[in-house]
């Protein structure tokens, strides 16, 4: 029986599923799996969308379910699309009524399903998005827009709101995502904008992929050059290449030149960057100034009244500005954190040996019911709470004979670090979440590490404010006088990069006068469990007189004993064993 959703058209057989795994076959024709359940229903703000001129700052009930119609590389979201199996005994069984009463006791304006991709839970979506229009609320959705022309028809009568995600034009990026082409997306974008629904779009870039994106926003500027066009920076998450991350001054050499035929042009992903902002396209004003405020999402702390530049141009916002309220990242089963969790447990299992989907499913379900998963997060920003939660999976697992092999290879390494430290006066190191004034918390484990490795760590100086980094002023900058700067990984700047953004605003510091500037790369210093090398990595460079770890040897020793492979400088892959 096919499947007439989405664009992959699957052939379901009796008592089947399809690509997606959401959808089955029986005597009635095509059904949901799990219908009117899902995964999260948290209340947040419209940027997590990522939406920039709908409602903005509105606060709407971002639900979601699993499972995904695409298999695409370096997916945020991977880890819930592989295993359904784990989640899915997790999941909220509530009707349409029950969801948009929790929508309007927490003081929502509206749903909007994203974080997983809507069609594979089609039905669901429908009677959710039809009963919102009945109670007066609003209803979008994010989707990477493969919907069949039946699909999209049948949705477009109750849909006020829609970030349609491309991953690019290319044949072999659709490929690689599992698609034949790009075009029943295009297709469905002008569909969408034909029937006046709000639209946004949400453009991939990965690195040398320019022509792409500029392709897509091609396509859009021939629609309207006031659709809101978001550059997705990439980021390397799961199985894929961390060189396919482009730098901030690629990406933003990129939106200027798509600046010249779109009005609102974005670039998510990169701390710092002023292509955040909604700008006057008359006079280059900003009327809305925005923040990192994680992956693909942003926060609203600053506009004009009502939207309108003091030239008088006003921007194309569907809806108001709302009062001011916390875009959090939704909370328990809602957002990235939680993923990265599930992925913290993937991958602590990896290096315990348990690699079997099932096993993994069997440990992810059970830190789900018991709480585990919630305060993970912190539990990993710590070493002595490392060991200790690594010892935990063991226990699930049977493999302590396992845990006590990292715990003796890591510690090892970790007293070597901390008895040849001791007594020293270390060099001032700050670290940096990518942008040179936004700087990491002093109590992540980038950060402890760094403490852990003899550094005297100017970030634990700073005032606090927002998050996941710290806004920090020129003047707190040079008050650390920092004598080595550690730039992360993931959303950062090449050295030379940084260096020139110092030396160009005046930010002169030991740091930047002497070249101390540098990444961990192709090392890591974050929770996955080869942050030893990391710590390794900073030993070395804060005293080099005390350390001289052969970072090389050590990485084929690490990789060969816990994954059973080579070290690849390549790919700093989340799990690597996966890539044998």
């Amino acid at each position: 029986m096919k499947c007439n959703i989405c664009e992959q058209r699957c052939e379901i057989h009796f008592r089947g599923t399809g690509r997606c795994g959401m959808y089955t076959a029986d005597e009635d024709g095509i059904r949901e799996r799990f219908p009117d359940r899902y995964l999260a229903a948290v209340d947040t703000a419209v940027e997590a969308m990522p939406m920039v001129h709908y409602h903005p700052r509105g606060t709407f009930l971002q639900v979601c379910t699993v499972g995904c119609n695409f298999i695409c590389p370096g997916c945020v979201s991977e880890v819930l699309t592989d295993h359904i199996g784990a989640v899915r005994g997790q999941f909220q069984e509530m009707t349409p009524d029950q969801v948009l009463d929790r929508a309007e006791e927490t003081g929502c304006i509206g749903v909007m399903f994203c974080f997983n991709e809507p069609t594979v839970s089609f039905f669901t979506f429908r009677r959710l998005a039809t009963m919102a229009r009945k109670r007066g609320l609003l209803a979008g959705c994010a989707t990477n827009g493969y919907l069949t022309e039946w699909a999209l028809s049948e949705l477009i009568p109750c849909l006020d709101f829609v970030n349609v995600g491309i991953k690019g034009t290319a044949p072999s990026v659709c490929r690689a995502c599992g698609i034949q082409d790009a075009a029943p997306i295009f297709r469905n974008i002008k569909t969408v904008f034909q029937n006046g629904i709000h639209l946004e779009i949400s453009a991939v870039f990965r690195k040398g992929q320019e022509k792409q994106v500029e392709e897509t926003a091609g396509f859009v500027s021939s629609l309207s050059p006031d659709i809101p066009f978001q550059v997705m920076r990439f980021l390397p998450f799961g199985k894929t290449d961390a060189n396919d991350e482009p730098t901030v001054k690629e990406a933003e050499a990129l939106c200027t030149r798509l600046g010249r035929h779109l009005h609102h042009v974005f670039l998510f992903n990169t701390p710092g960057t002023d292509w955040l902002n909604s700008v006057c396209p008359d006079c280059g004003a900003a009327i809305m100034e925005r923040g990192f405020f994680g992956p693909m999402c942003s926060n609203l702390y600053q506009y004009r009244p009502e939207g309108q530049c003091r030239c008088g141009y006003r921007l194309p916002l569907k809806g108001k500005i709302h009062e001011e309220t916390l875009p959090r990242t939704s909370g328990y089963f809602g957002g990235y954190r939680t993923v990265n969790a599930m992925s913290m447990i993937r991958s602590i299992l990896g290096v315990l040996g348990v690699r079997d989907k099932g096993a993994v499913d069997a440990v992810i379900a059970e830190a789900i019911r018991t709480d585990l998963i919630k305060d993970l997060y912190q539990r990993l920003n710590g070493i002595t709470a490392y060991f200790n939660t690594v010892d935990a999976f063991a226990s699930l697992t049977d493999t302590q004979d396992r845990a006590a092999l990292f715990r003796e290879y890591v510690g090892s390494r970790v007293t070597a670090i901390r008895e040849g430290a001791a007594g020293t006066e270390g060099p001032r190191v700050y670290y940096s979440l990518g942008h040179p004034l936004i700087a990491m918390f002093p109590e992540k484990m980038e950060s402890r590490l760094a403490k852990e490795a003899g550094g005297l760590l100017t970030n634990q100086w700073l005032p606090r404010e927002g998050r996941p980094g710290i806004m920090i002023s020129k003047e707190n900058f040079l008050a650390m006088a920092p004598e080595i700067i550690v730039v992360s990984d993931g959303i950062a700047w090449p050295g030379e990069d940084f260096a020139a953004f110092c030396r160009q605003r005046d930010l002169d510091v030991p740091a930047v006068r002497n070249g101390k500037i540098f990444h961990l790369a192709p090392f890591r210093g974050a929770t996955n469990p080869d942050w030893v090398l990391g710590l390794m990595a900073l030993a070395n460079r804060f005293h080099p007189d005390r350390f001289c770890f052969n970072l090389e040897k050590e990485a084929e020793r690490f990789y060969a004993t816990f994954y059973g492979q080579p070290f690849n400088h390549g790919q700093l892959l989340r799990f690597p064993w996966e890539d044998r």
